[in-house]
């Protein structure tokens, strides 16, 4: 069971979006089957934010802070794709 005050999300905007803001707090992978759910932390202030960022009122970031985020992302869904091609899955 997840703690109710960690978000989590697999969206590939959502997560690098998450990954730069200074109030929220990276707090690893699950994974569920071939899903990789990204977990953050505080669950309200992540959600808060999600909602501005879909209703496009989110705070402005750094575009090379935000393009580093997607790269970070990118790499840890291919790495955890590898792993489990290869017979390093949990299970």
């Amino acid at each position: 069971m997840k703690d109710v005050n960690t978000y989590e999300s697999k969206d590939k905007q959502i997560v690098p979006f998450l990954l730069i803001q200074q109030d929220v707090q990276f707090l690893g992978v699950r994974e569920s089957g071939n899903i990789i759910y990204f977990q953050f932390s505080p669950s309200e202030k992540c959600l808060k934010l999600v909602n501005d960022f879909m209703s496009r009122k989110a705070p402005l970031v750094q575009p090379k802070d935000l393009l580093d985020a997607i790269e970070t992302f990118r790499d840890r869904v291919f790495e955890m794709k590898e792993k489990n091609k290869y017979g390093g899955s949990s299970g």
